[in-house]
């Protein structure tokens, strides 16, 4: 166009009009190249993602909060955990602050603590003596009360503090028993085997005497939970070629009633499980009574111990399998055994218990890698009847793992979630308001907490997860600028719903 035009105008030299068609061309070649256009989110060639709105939609989004139970195993037998090699109060005191403060940085709301590893205690009781990992020695107080310092300390960490006891198992047959043990009271009460003394479950005073030490301690302490691991018969006792090995024939002659021996056995441990469920609903229904029995049925049953009995008959508030062995084991795979336990829990939560102590261990090459635990966290999260997950042990759990733990697995808070069959009482809905960033609601009636949850959509999806961020007695909470917020009223185990969600623009 430049050079048409020129030519019109005047008559030009062939030098100058060769000079303009260079000029000319060198114009003309950006206008035809081709501008890259900038690709979006998606895949080259790909129509660019749409963006999804920042703000919940009540008509159209899915809400998606789910409380989980998440333990640790705080163990005392051999002093793994708890007390070490810590010794007078002030020390161990002092290591056991430190090691809930570690489980509540991964975001652990249950802890497990072993208050009986073998006939002993470690609060104060008129029924069994002292225990010899505290001083040294069985039967010496040591001056202050472990199981009310775990509670307090807990407690003003918002987490719940469940008393763990092994029901059976006293102790070697030689070792030294203090002068109020009632072993001395009543020898007739146990069986020796391998070298190892064990209440015998055949007999009706060991089912009172077991269903007494957790009166006592229901009555005199705020726990929040009464749990048993997977001692019950000791494993061996279950014989066909020699089916008193295990030597409880008196018993069996006695008690027996002409049913076969396992059957027997099988039903003295049932009922001493119900004995005890109903011992602590008669003084506190809202304590939480849950078992960890072996992770598989068929191991389990070697002990005399029906996980699917319990769950079937409501004999437990929940089941915690111990599953301690990695997605695709040849013998024992995660996968297929917690499918059993969410399948047979006839709507009876099971919270399967982890093998945090297998990780960095070369004699277990498959938990190398801590993704296997995301993994069966995962697994678990995608079952109907399966509410969280126990992890064994303390040391293990807040070791090389801890962080892993913190940064994948618990990145948020949680609440616990409620367990059984007791009827508490909701708090009312908190009405909310928000002014700028600020969200605020008045007083509950019946709330002792109050949650607050930000909302996070999942992918591309139309659903969010709500997560926990604070839970505390304030009533009001500072958000951040386009997020979404939920509140909600919170009375132990029991909770309130939320009104609705609130976006800050």
């Amino acid at each position: 166009m430049i050079l048409s035009a020129l030519l019109n105008k005047q008559k030009l030299t062939a030098k100058t009009i060769s000079a303009l068609i260079f000029l000319s061309t060198l114009l003309y070649l950006p206008s035809c190249s081709k501008e890259p256009i900038p690709e979006g989110p998606g895949k080259p060639g790909e129509p660019p993602v749409q963006e999804m709105p920042a703000e919940f939609n009540s008509a159209t989004d899915n809400l998606i909060k789910k409380d989980e139970f998440r333990a640790a195993w705080l163990t005392t037998a051999w002093s793994l955990d708890w007390p070490q090699s810590a010794t007078g109060a002030t020390a161990q005191k002092a290591l056991l602050i430190s090691q809930l403060d570690k489980l509540k940085a991964l975001n652990i709301n249950v802890v497990l603590f072993q208050v009986r590893t073998s006939s002993d205690a470690f609060y104060t009781s008129t029924l069994v003596p002292w225990s010899h990992y505290l001083t040294g020695t069985q039967g010496v107080n040591p001056g202050y009360d472990p199981l009310l310092e775990a509670i307090n300390a807990a407690h003003e960490r918002g987490m719940e503090l469940h008393a763990w006891l092994n029901p059976y198992r006293v102790g070697s047959d030689t070792q030294f028993f203090a002068a109020n043990h009632p072993v001395h009271a009543h020898p007739d009460w146990y069986v020796v085997f391998n070298g190892v003394r064990y209440w015998n479950p055949g007999l009706p005073q060991v089912r009172d005497h077991i269903s007494d030490i957790v009166r006592e301690i229901v009555k005199n302490y705020d726990v929040d939970g009464i749990h048993f691991d997977d001692y019950f018969y000791p494993s061996g006792a279950k014989s066909t070629s020699n089916p008193y090995v295990f030597d409880d024939r008196l018993a069996y002659e006695q008690y027996g009633n002409g049913v076969n021996i396992h059957t027997w056995r099988e039903e003295n441990v049932n009922q001493m499980v119900l004995a005890v469920k109903n011992t602590i609903k008669s003084i506190k229904p809202y304590v939480t009574y849950g078992i960890s029995p072996m992770g598989t049925h068929a191991n389990a049953m070697t002990v005399y111990a029906n996980g699917v009995t319990w769950m079937k008959s409501r004999y437990v508030d929940y089941l915690a399998p111990q599953i301690y062995w990695e997605i695709g084991h040849s013998t024992a795979d995660f996968d297929t055994n917690i499918r059993f336990w969410n399948n047979e829990s006839a709507g009876t939560p099971v919270v399967p218990g982890l093998a945090a102590y297998k990780y960095g261990d070369n004699t277990y090459p498959a938990f190398s890698n801590p993704v296997q635990f995301l993994n069966q966290v995962t697994l678990s999260r995608s079952l109907t009847n399966v509410y969280g997950n126990c992890w064994f042990r303390t040391n293990h759990v807040v070791g090389n793992l801890g962080g892993y733990i913190q940064s994948s697995i618990y990145k948020h808070l949680s609440l616990v979630p409620k367990f059984g069959d007791y009827a508490g009482t909701a708090p009312g809905v908190p009405q909310v308001t928000v002014t700028g960033s600020a969200i605020s609601w008045g007083t509950v009636t019946g709330a002792k907490k109050y949650a607050v949850y930000e909302l996070e959509r999942i992918n591309k999806t139309n659903s969010w997860n709500a997560n926990l961020k604070v839970v505390s007695t304030a009533a009001a909470y500072s958000g951040q600028k386009g997020k979404n917020y939920i509140v909600i009223a919170v009375n132990d185990r029991d909770k309130s719903n939320w009104q609705k969600v609130v976006f800050i623009p």
